[in-house]
């Protein structure tokens, strides 16, 4: 059911079962961030009553006549959205999460959010019954590094080129730091000469100071704004994410001028350095292309980037729907895929 949640127990109950990419999606402040944005957000938490679901346990999940003991749990926080056609679906990112059975899982979804929506779009680690795949919302197959091991163990992972332009740069003067508001036209013009340069669409403005604004004194769900720049001129900037002990790095860009001092590399060396001193224990670089893909990728170029760094791939199911008001679904989906994509 859905009811009123302080922070702290809404995140008690997100803790045990966070994802272990895009945690920070099922965080209270996120929610408040997105509700910031003119979205509803509803959080559920449903207690689900095992023997329910006996037959997806293998006949009572255990020893021959044991009877699973106490409840399950599905947790998830959803943002609603707008679609195509006048329709409206529940956004659940990176959720549901808990552990209920993925059948209890989706049912108890459907039963708090079906009434007022034509669909559910999840992002679960595994994919729920009934469920249709559709384009990722979230990326679902990202590169992660084990910040547990300590910062000589992660740098010596780099590769050689990483390790050698990070300290040639920080010989010829680059300087990286966080900072506040108050450079924040700095990170938005190089987020227009990336995506001018790279062909790819950014947020509004306001979106990305919105969320520096809530989230940057917020320590459970911390938005850190970092600039590398030389001689007073900015060539790189990250916008990255601290929740649940994870660091997720969520927006990146570059500048068009002293590209050769390779900010980039000695930028993420700096927030990934400061991430283990701050205690988390994973970096998150949010995305790269599925294993498998072609170098005609999108995201070939940022994959091969952020694979320089190190880590290890982690993939969960995709994205998918749960089909509510399934006549105007099956309308919605025809005219996606008549247009070339279904979103």
């Amino acid at each position: 059911m859905s009811v009123e949640y302080t922070q702290e127990q809404w995140n008690a109950l997100v803790a045990p079962f966070a994802p272990i990419s895009g945690a920070f999606l099922q965080s209270f402040a996120w929610g408040e961030f997105q509700q910031s944005q003119g979205r509803e957000v509803k959080r559920i938490v449903v207690n689900v009553n095992p023997l329910l679901f006996m037959g997806e346990l293998g006949g009572g999940g255990g020893p021959r006549g044991a009877e699973p003991q106490g409840t399950r749990t599905a947790i998830a926080q959803a943002v609603k959205l707008k679609a195509p056609l006048r329709m409206t679906y529940w956004l659940v990112p990176k959720g549901p999460i808990g552990d209920a059975s993925s059948t209890a899982m989706r049912d108890s979804v459907v039963a708090a959010l079906g009434a007022s929506t034509d669909y559910i779009r999840t992002e679960s680690a595994e994919r729920l019954p009934r469920s249709i795949a559709t384009k990722d919302m979230h990326p679902h197959t990202t590169r992660l590094i084990d910040l547990t091991q300590g910062y000589d163990a992660v740098f010596g992972d780099f590769h050689t080129r990483v390790r050698y332009n990070t300290r040639l740069a920080k010989k010829k003067g680059v300087i990286c730091e966080f900072v506040s508001l108050d450079r924040f036209e700095e990170f938005v013009e190089l987020m227009k000469q990336t995506a001018e340069r790279d062909e790819f669409s950014i947020h509004e403005i306001a979106y990305y100071r919105s969320m520096i604004e809530r989230l940057g004194a917020e320590p459970s769900c911390h938005a850190k704004l970092a600039i590398a720049s030389k001689d007073g001129t900015p060539l790189a900037a990250t916008l990255t994410i601290d929740a649940f002990g994870t660091r997720t790095y969520l927006h990146g860009a570059s500048g068009n001028m002293m590209r050769e001092l390779k900010a980039t590399h000695v930028l993420q060396d700096f927030v990934i350095h400061d991430a283990i001193t701050s205690g988390m224990i994973r970096y998150d670089f949010w995305g790269i292309a599925p294993e498998g893909s072609s170098s005609k990728h999108p995201w070939a170029g940022i994959t091969e980037f952020k694979k320089a760094f190190g880590g290890y791939v982690y993939a969960t199911a995709g994205t998918f729907d749960i089909p509510v008001n399934i006549p105007k679904y099956i309308i919605y989906r025809v005219a996606k895929a008549v247009r070339g994509v279904v979103r």
